[in-house]
């Protein structure tokens, strides 16, 4: 496993070059990952048995090759494996569909959605060197600005990441290849950007397989203390995972106790301050109309005549 100082900000194509995906390996991988399907399977045949209906066949090596190559990026072995059980989701050319989907999502992708929504995650991507940064992380947790849980940096369209799956388009789930330290390259994350939400549900494919099958035979035995929430309709709640931002707001994860809180808005500040000491210059001027000094009231699309052609209340 590689690992970062945590004041460290490494470029996710370079990370990418040192990481080496920790995960189960060759034939043992198909077998942990076939049996954890196989009890997933048996947990939904017990609770939701309609969403069976939802998970596709398996996917050619072919096509899960094309999808490394497309991608520029090795897959792990469990979850190329999982691909070969089940190619993702389906469903149903309707949404909402007419069958509870069988993960908390609305789709797992298959991999010719992997291959399209990792490049649209990845247009997204904008490196922000006074925002991506451990330092400023640590501030936005402590303001309650960002919610993270684990090991997992919080950059929006990562290019060390692959989208596997989402709901509604806004919560996500990513295998992380560029963790902060203590994370295991390959980790799923499930980000809800809109709540500035990234959570680390395992370390790898095989471990949130398994994890969701024992949630799937509590909830079939207790559903009152399961950590699942599930609708007959819609299927089990995309808030699956671990602590919830209610619980833990303000809470930094291990790796950033230590790190220097810093923060990114000086700068922002600054800029405000002297484009509105503009804005008082501007109504401060003689009017060009009257040629009579006073505090014109204007609009602000009308702002490059501060008394906007006249005076308007």
């Amino acid at each position: 496993m590689y690992l970062i100082a945590a004041d460290e900000v490494v470029a996710p194509a370079v990370a990418m070059s040192r990481v080496c995906v920790v995960t189960d390996v060759g034939a043992n991988a198909g077998k942990r990952v076939a049996e954890a399907w196989a009890r997933v399977e048996a947990g939904l045949s017990r609770v939701l048995p309609a969403s069976l209906r939802q998970l596709n066949a398996p996917a050619a090596v072919q096509a899960i090759d094309a999808a490394e190559a497309a991608l520029a990026v090795p897959l792990p072995q469990d979850f190329r494996a999982s691909l070969r059980v089940h190619n993702g989701t389906d469903p149903g050319p309707t949404l909402p569909s007419p069958d509870p989907s069988p993960v908390p999502l609305e789709c797992l992708y298959d991999t010719t959605l992997i291959i399209e929504r990792t490049r649209m995650w990845r247009d997204s991507y904008h490196p922000e060197p006074n925002w991506d940064d451990p330092q400023v992380w640590a501030y936005m947790v402590d303001r309650n600005m960002l919610w993270l849980n684990g090991p997992v940096r919080p950059i929006i369209g990562s290019p060390g990441t692959v989208v596997v799956g989402d709901t509604n388009g806004d919560v996500q789930w990513l295998l992380d290849f560029d963790p902060a330290p203590g994370g295991t390259p390959g980790q799923v994350v499930r980000v809800d950007v809109e709540c500035a939400s990234w959570d680390v549900l395992a370390p790898s494919w095989t471990q949130l397989l398994v994890r969701y099958a024992e949630d799937l035979e509590l909830f079939a035995a207790d559903p009152d203390n399961s950590a699942l929430k599930i609708d007959d309709d819609l299927g089990p709640a995309c808030k699956w995972g671990g602590s919830t931002p209610s619980d833990s707001w303000g809470v930094r994860p291990a790796w950033l106790l230590d790190v220097h809180a810093r923060d990114p808005y000086p700068y922002h500040r600054a800029e405000s301050e002297a484009a509105a000491m503009q804005w008082r210059n501007e109504r401060s001027e003689r009017c060009t109309l009257d040629g009579e000094h006073k505090p014109h009231v204007f609009r602000s699309m009308d702002r490059h005549n501060p008394c906007g052609g006249g005076q308007v209340s």
